[in-house]
């Protein structure tokens, strides 16, 4: 709690949140992308997520009324961040289902 930004308690609670949503979403974004924690059992930093995935270099165009993603052609984090992106799609794809 040392880390906590404020002396009142809201701001504090409010600010515990979002750190707790903040490494949720890294977290499930590490299960996604299908990415595993090393052999010696050193979780994954969130810095080892966010460079492939969330610092995208892109922008999302829109093409015949379907967003389209435009990722560099020579992006070295293409093959994962795809197979992520499929991976979220078929899970929309499930939840749609039942």
């Amino acid at each position: 709690m040392e880390h906590c930004p404020s002396g009142s308690s809201a701001a504090n609670a409010a600010w515990l949140c979002c750190a707790v949503l903040a490494h949720n979403l890294v977290r499930w974004t590490q299960v996604l992308a299908g990415l595993h924690d090393h052999d010696d059992h050193r979780p994954t930093v969130a810095r080892t997520i966010r460079t492939p995935f969330v610092s995208l270099p892109g922008r999302i165009v829109n093409r015949s009324g379907t967003p389209t993603l435009r990722a560099p052609s020579l992006w070295p984090w293409q093959e994962p961040f795809t197979g992520a992106l499929s991976n979220v799609r078929a899970l929309a794809l499930a939840v749609a289902v039942t």
